[in-house]
Formats: C-alpha cells, structure tokens, sequence
C-alpha cells in the first residue's frame, strides 16, 4: 500500500519507560489520516519493550510496521531504518515518549501542493523564536528562506519532510551519536525549495527526560562535525556560508561551552576542556566572532565571556568559577 504520510518513531535502550513508549504510539494510533502507516524503529531495547511493539504490530497490522536494528546504532540508526523502510509520500520523526495531537497529521497535510517542508508549533522553550522566523521565512524568496532555515531551523521533530528530500539528495542520520538531529535538521531544510508553517502547536516534547551530561557534550561536537562535512561536499558551506558558520557557532560552540558552565561543578571544570573546545572553533572559523548573524544575535557581555575564552581558557575558567551557569540566549 502507498502512504500519504510515514510517522517513524525512535525507540532506543534509554527508553526504559513503557507508559512513555504506550503514549507516543497511541497519539500517532490517534491521527485521523487513513493514508498513513507508524513504524516503530527501535535499536537495543528490551526483551519487554520488544514484546510491547510486537503486540501493537499484531493489534494493528495494517498500520503499525516494527523493524529492529541488527546492532546498536543509536537513535539516528533508528530513523535511518525506519526511512529506508518507507515508500510514503511523506514522513515525520518521533523521539519515543513525546506525542503529537490527535489533528498533527490532518493539519500539516492539509496544503502541501507546493510545500517540501512544513512545520508546527511545538511546546519547546525556543517555540516562541522559532514561530516568528518561520512566520516570516514564509514570505521569503527561495535563497533568504533557506538562509533563515539554516541559521534557524527549529526542531526536526514538528515537522512533515517530503520523502524525496531525504531520497534525492542522500540525507541520512549520524548514528551512535547523540544529538542526531542538529546537523540532519539545517540540512533537509538547505534542500528544500519550498516552506510552510502551521502556527498551532501539534508536537509535545517528552520533559522529563535526562538533562545533557557533561560527557553528552563530546557528541555535540562530533555531530556538528559531521554537520561541517557534510555542507562542504553539497557545496551549501560555498553558498550559504556566513549562515553555516552561525550554525556552526550556535550549537556547536555556544551551547557546548555554557552548557559545561551549567552541568559541570565549579570545582571539576577543566582547562583542557576549554582548550579543547577553543581549538575546536578556530580550526574551522578563526574569525568568527565577525560572523554578523553572531553579532547581532548575542549581548555583549556573552560576548566578552566568549572573547575571554578565545583569548585564554584559563583566564575564563576563573572568572566563570562562581557561575553555576550562563544566560545566553
């Protein structure tokens, strides 16, 4: 059977709450779309979540496709299982233990015609930006919109991505990486022409899931290399590249060094972090403190923190060493 819409859910060994794994089924069971099939992609979990997926594909066989990876390869294994195992016109991606209005698939369908992407407010703490750039990134022409798309993409889960965007231009996840979606987000939105926003909120976020770790923070950089990598060999770091750099800046570099600030311990921050993350900036942008987008985004004062770790990372390292964390966005 053909399907209008794919929705791929990620299932993974972290998600050891099976009220969770029950409620994002069920929500994405709960679309009103005939047209559409669930996939449940899941990588190393549990005899009793197996047996869980296993019961919902025989309660709900013409919808409901269960597929396993052969060895750990994260959640971004997950979903590049569920997308080779999907022929839908559309498709979306579930973290498992977040959920979707019952009118997600309904509402995001509904004006497709001349769209590749088309996104939905979601309960996000960044939700509010993100609504005012894809209000305006709407109106935009082609270049300015996938400009904005890249610098801002919002989240990769409210979002419908026409199948073809992924197909076309080989788009796959990272895999045993956490933070899979970054750099996979900006790209698909860099290949699409066409953008649509749908201003209701139809993507809830599981909340209670564990905050980012101090080790967590060596993946960010490993798949924002990937992220770096990849825009060069599409040739979108040529194009776009004042836009990439910002991306680069943002999530790669901003989040990972003021996130530290805030899970790490005054008194077990290290030097050789800091070092390491300062090097990690200038081998690929020595200058991109001059990066507009990062100038106008950030207040001085995290700029001069910023400034001051460039400069010396032990010098900054003292002066952050009453801070339990940063305000910087």
């Amino acid at each position: 059977m053909n399907y209008e819409l794919s929705i791929i859910i990620s299932v993974t060994d972290k998600d050891t709450d099976e009220r969770k794994i029950i409620e994002s089924i069920e929500s994405a069971i709960a679309q009103g779309k005939e047209s559409m099939e669930i996939i449940l992609a899941a990588d190393s979990v549990s005899e009793s979540v197996i047996k869980l997926l296993s019961e919902y594909s025989q309660n709900h066989d013409e919808k409901i496709k269960v597929l396993y990876t052969s060895e750990r390869r994260g959640r971004g294994g997950a979903f590049n299982l569920g997308l080779r195992n999907c022929t839908s016109e559309w498709i979306s991606f579930m973290n498992a233990g977040d959920t979707i209005s019952p009118l997600f698939a309904e509402k995001l369908l509904k004006d497709v015609a001349d769209a590749d992407v088309v996104a939905c407010a979601n309960d996000s703490d960044t939700n509010e930006t993100d609504a005012a750039i894809f209000k305006e990134a709407e109106s935009l022409d082609e270049d300015e919109k996938q400009a904005i798309l890249i610098v801002n993409p919002g989240k990769a889960e409210s979002k419908i991505y026409r199948r073809t965007i992924f197909e076309e231009n080989g788009l796959w996840f990272p895999e045993n990486l956490l933070f899979e979606k970054l750099g996979i987000g900006r790209l698909a939105l860099a290949c699409a022409k066409n953008f649509k926003y749908v201003d209701e909120c139809l993507y809830f976020f599981d909340k209670t899931k564990e905050n980012t770790s101090e080790e967590d923070l060596f993946e960010r950089l490993d798949v924002m290399t990937y992220f770096i990598e990849e825009c060069y060999k599409r040739e979108i770091l040529e194009e776009f590249p004042e836009e990439v750099e910002a991306a680069f800046i943002d999530d790669m570099y901003m989040k990972t060094l003021f996130t530290y600030i805030a899970v790490t311990p005054p008194n077990k921050r290290k030097k050789s972090f800091l070092e390491m993350l300062q090097n990690a900036i200038l081998d690929c942008f020595p200058e991109f403190e001059t990066n507009p987008y990062y100038y106008e985004k950030y207040d001085d004062d995290i700029k001069d923190l910023v400034s001051l770790h460039i400069e010396a990372p032990g010098k900054f390292l003292k002066t952050v060493k009453n801070f339990d964390s940063v305000e910087f966005e």
